[in-house]
């Protein structure tokens, strides 16, 4: 039997043993799930698979509008250097970071990280180093123009380990 919760029982001032009332809820998520059947677990990646290969083909086209709006962005930080547009760069950035390994592009995602990493750790008296800010968004166009899926290239590599330490150098760390 269901109860309403005005209808439970007030507790008693005094709590002696058994003043208590267990209320027992049917179990109704058995009769949601089937017991059998479904799809085949090798299906279900299959299918995912598939799902997976279709979103990196759309990926790679959304990722060259990103990257056009990555460099007006850059452009216009180089111009005014707001924090507005330092933040609309950062945002957009920390999207495409997000999103490069998933869709083969983990060089995105490396450079995409040294550069959240700097703005989200500069100091606001000191301000972002339009030089640097630059180096990123160059960067990230480079490896989206020469197609640098997977790991890329060692001197891509040495270009994202390069960011990493200039970052550091800015922040005052030791690389």
């Amino acid at each position: 039997m269901q109860r309403s919760d005005d209808a439970m029982p007030p507790v008693p001032e005094t709590r002696e043993p058994g003043w208590h009332e267990i209320v027992e809820r049917p179990n109704t998520l058995a009769r949601k799930v089937p017991r059998t059947g479904g799809k085949d677990p090798e299906r279900a990646v299959a299918d995912a698979e598939e799902a997976l290969r279709t979103l990196q083909v759309e990926y790679t086209e959304k990722l060259g509008e990103d990257i056009a709006r990555l460099e007006r962005l850059g452009r216009k930080f180089r111009e005014n250097g707001s924090q507005e547009s330092l933040d609309a760069l950062f945002a957009l950035v920390h999207n495409m970071r997000g999103q490069g390994a998933t869709f083969g592009y983990p060089l995105i995602t490396e450079i995409g990280r040294s550069f959240c990493r700097y703005v989200r750790a500069v100091p606001p008296d000191v301000g972002a180093d339009p030089a640097l800010v630059t180096q990123h968004v160059d960067a990230m166009r480079v490896v989206y123009r020469e197609h640098m899926r997977g790991a890329g290239p060692e001197v891509a590599q040495d270009v994202v380990a390069a960011l990493s330490e200039a970052v550091a150098r800015r922040l005052g760390e030791t690389p």
